[in-house]
């Protein structure tokens, strides 16, 4: 019993602790032409948002003041769709290299005007010794950037611009919505009712046991979601409810 009760406690400090965190959008540059800002989003995953220009290259290094070898950047080298080497590092004071293993998933790559907006995703520990390892919890990161001194310029050339930048992650917004959801009654014999707070109109929510398991998942688009507990056993569950960009969990008691 013991040992079902630690990691009962364990699997709920998780998922707790695995709220997400942001940087908001930090402003990198604002140059006319040649503006950049970057917004990176933790969870059980990495998002980074990245604009920059649409006319010539830009990059971004996490956990760096200056290009010292090793450095784990991004890099928008090229006028394409698919940026098959986005994933790069630096070797020192020179062009940054492509990674054998490209651990970003870029899952739009847009272009507006002057402005190249690119959202990609990956694991916060790739295991890989050129990847940045991002932390699950909020500290600060470091990063630096630079882009091509010319228009319609895509190789890896001198840049025009550079910069150092330091941010913070804090408790993302959307993590602060999803905690204020309700859930009644607790204890419950029957049935709880969960209801989502103003500003969030559709989410999942999923049950899990005291080992982990899923025992109830339902998604709803709706305000509030009626959710039977009469089939399941008297114990201790976790109730997690996820939005597109963060979830939340409360203990929820069934007698």
């Amino acid at each position: 019993m013991k040992k079902i009760t630690f990691l009962f406690y364990f699997l709920a400090n998780f998922y707790i602790a695995a709220q997400g965190y942001t940087t908001g959008t930090i402003t990198l540059n604002t140059t006319t032409g040649v503006a950049m800002t970057a917004k990176i989003d933790v969870s059980t995953n990495v998002t980074l948002r990245l604009t920059g220009p649409s006319d010539r290259w830009f990059a971004l290094g996490f956990g760096a003041t200056s290009m010292t070898a090793g450095t784990d950047v991004v890099v928008c080298h090229a006028n394409t769709a698919t940026l098959p080497s986005f994933d790069r590092y630096l070797t020192g004071f020179s062009a940054p290299v492509s990674d054998g293993s490209q651990h970003w998933t870029i899952t739009s790559n847009t272009v507006s005007g002057t402005v190249r907006t690119i959202i990609a995703t990956r694991a916060l520990n790739t295991s890989d010794t050129n990847d940045y390892t991002f932390s699950s919890t909020p500290n600060a990161i470091n990063l630096i950037w630079a882009y091509g001194s010319t228009a319609n310029n895509y190789s890896l050339t001198y840049h025009g611009g550079r910069g150092v930048t330091s941010a913070n992650f804090t408790l993302g917004s959307d993590d602060f919505l999803l905690a204020q959801f309700k859930m009644y009654p607790n204890p419950s014999s029957e049935l709880i009712t969960v209801e989502l707070p103003d500003g969030i109109s559709s989410a999942v929510v999923s049950i899990y046991d005291y080992l982990g398991r899923i025992v109830i998942k339902e998604s709803f688009d709706e305000s509030s979601l009626k959710i039977v507990t009469s089939n399941l056993q008297k114990g201790t569950y976790i109730v997690k409810v996820a939005s597109e960009n963060g979830f939340a969990t409360k203990i929820l008691i069934v007698d």
